[in-house]
């Protein structure tokens, strides 16, 4: 290279720096912030869409299950404390016939005793 600004070969020298500095480093900017622009925007409105779909889905499994609930109850949960309810009504009623029962007999057996064991009953001890 010669300081003339020539090359060996008689043509003139290119400057390569100053060539990236004003006419690329523009264009590479705005290509960049273009891409950017073009990239970011997909992205974002790929994840809202994404967030929105799983809240819908998250929103419907609850609803789901919530009405799972409120069927179980009916069919098994309601009916089954009724018939608790009444079992215990019936063995509360039984409970009380055979303690009245056994008061019943305890009386008869107490007056039964009387009269066979009392002073003029058959089987005193003589």
């Amino acid at each position: 290279m010669g300081e003339d600004g020539f090359s060996l070969d008689g043509l003139p020298e290119f400057d390569f720096s100053s060539y990236a500095v004003h006419p690329i480093k523009p264009l590479y900017t705005s290509y960049q912030k273009d891409l950017s622009n073009s990239l970011w925007e997909p992205l974002n409105t790929f994840w809202a869409e994404c967030y929105e779909s799983c809240k819908f889905s998250s929103q419907r499994r609850a609803k789901l299950q919530m009405e799972s609930r409120r069927k179980f109850q009916e069919k098994i949960l309601i009916p089954c404390r009724i018939r608790q309810s009444e079992e215990l009504a019936r063995v509360n009623v039984q409970q009380t016939q055979r303690k009245a029962r056994e008061a019943h007999v305890g009386r008869r057996w107490h007056t039964l005793k009387r009269f066979l064991y009392g002073s003029k009953g058959a089987w005193v001890k003589l």
